[in-house]
C-alpha cells in the first residue's frame, strides 16, 4: 500500500481513499498506487463493491496536478493533423492491447520509469479509466468535497455518484478555463450519456463548476447528501449490492459500458453472450431454484400485498445467499 491510496475492507465492500494532502490533486504517484489497487480490488473475489472517496478534508480528488501537465504539454511535439492522429490511434491501440495482455502492460511500464511524471501519469490515468470502466463489480463513488477536472472523471467512470453538500463543494470540468480539454481518455464520449449532449458541451466549453443540488438536478451524480449522511447512505446502497449475484451484475455492466455504444446488431449480440453466461452460472440455477421454491410455492393465488412484501424482501438482498459461481 502506497501513501497517497488508501484502503480498507468492510466486509464484502473495499473502500479506496485518495490521499495526497494538503491540496488532494491527482498526480503521477496517486495514478500509479490506483492502477495497482484498482487490480487487486478486481482480482479479489472476496470484494464484492468498490468505493471511491477522498481521505482529505472537502475533497474527493480536487483536479490533476497542472505542473505534471505543463511538463507533458512543453515535452509534446507539435505535429501536423493526420501525424498526430495517427499517433492518437496507435496509443489507443496500444493501450487497449495492454489491457487485454498483462505481460505488454508490465513491459509498457518499464519503459515508462525513466519517462516524465507527465508522461507516466497519462499512462497509468489512461489504465485506471479502463480498468473501472470495465469493472465487473459495482462501483459507488462518494464525493466528500470538491471533485473538478481528473476527480470529476474519476466519478464518471463509477456505477454510482453520491455527493456531500457544502456551500464550497463543486463538480465540474474546469480544463477549458486553463486552455484544455479532459484528458480521461474518453471523458468527452462518458459525459454526454449521463448528462446528454447539450449539458455536456455546457460543461467542457464553459469550464463551470456545479453544486451538489445542480449536480443531482441535472443527472451529473445520483443524489446530493448532507455530509454526515454520505457515508452511512453509500455504505447501506454498497452493501446491499454485495448481497447480490456476482456473474449477473458483471453482465449487467458489459451489457450497458459496451452493449449500448455499438450498433443496435452488434450491441444486441454483446446483450444475447451476457445473457447466456449470467443464465448459465451456478447462482443463476440456484437463485431461481429459491425463488419458485421458497416464494412462488406458498402462492394459490395471486395476493399483491404479500407479494410486494416478498420483492421488497427480495430487493433488500440476502433472501437468496449467492457465490458469485
Amino acid at each position: 500500500m502506497g501513501d497517497k491510496i488508501k484502503f480498507r475492507r468492510e466486509g464484502a465492500v473495499g473502500i479506496i481513499e485518495f490521499t495526497n494532502p494538503p491540496m488532494n490533486f491527482i498526480s503521477a504517484v496517486m495514478l500509479t498506487e490506483l492502477y495497482h489497487e484498482l487490480l487487486r480490488s478486481r482480482d479479489d473475489k472476496a470484494i464484492r463493491v468498490l468505493v471511491l472517496t477522498g481521505g482529505v478534508k472537502d475533497s474527493f480528488a480536487t483536479h490533476y496536478n497542472v505542473s505534471e501537465l505543463i511538463e507533458y504539454s512543453r515535452a509534446l511535439p507539435k505535429l501536423p493533423g493526420w501525424a498526430n492522429n495517427l499517433v492518437a490511434r496507435s496509443a489507443a491501440w496500444i493501450s487497449r492491447m495492454a489491457h487485454c495482455h498483462p505481460l505488454l502492460d508490465r513491459a509498457i511500464i518499464a519503459l515508462l520509469a525513466g519517462r516524465s511524471e507527465g508522461e507516466r501519469g497519462l499512462y497509468f490515468w489512461s489504465r485506471c479509466m479502463q480498468i473501472l470502466d470495465t469493472m465487473p463489480k459495482p462501483v459507488i463513488a462518494a464525493i466528500n468535497g470538491v471533485a473538478l477536472g481528473g476527480g470529476c472523471e474519476l466519478s464518471l467512470c463509477c456505477d454510482f455518484r453520491f455527493m456531500a453538500k457544502g456551500r464550497y463543494y463543486r463538480i465540474g470540468l474546469p480544463e477549458a478555463l486553463v486552455g484544455i480539454i479532459p484528458g480521461g481518455t474518453g471523458t468527452p464520449l462518458r459525459l454526454p450519456r449521463i448528462v446528454g449532449e447539450a449539458k455536456a458541451l455546457e460543461m467542457l466549453l464553459t469550464g463551470a463548476g456545479y453544486t451538489p443540488e445542480e449536480a443531482e438536478k441535472m443527472g451529473l451524480i445520483n443524489k446530493a447528501l448532507e455530509p454526515d449522511a454520505l457515508m452511512p447512505a453509500v455504505m447501506s446502497l454498497a452493501q446491499k449490492l454485495a448481497l447480490g449475484a456476482p456473474v449477473a451484475q458483471a453482465m449487467a455492466k458489459r451489457d450497458v459500458r459496451i452493449g449500448s455504444r455499438l450498433s443496435f446488431d452488434k450491441g444486441r449480440a454483446v446483450d444475447l453472450a451476457s445473457v447466456q453466461i449470467a443464465m448459465s452460472s451456478k447462482d443463476a440455477v440456484e437463485g431461481m431454484s429459491s425463488y419458485v421454491n421458497e416464494f412462488i410455492s406458498k402462492y394459490s393465488s395471486i395476493e399483491m400485498e404479500r407479494f410486494i412484501e416478498d420483492y421488497e424482501k427480495l430487493q433488500a438482498g440476502g433472501a437468496i445467499r449467492f457465490k458469485g459461481e
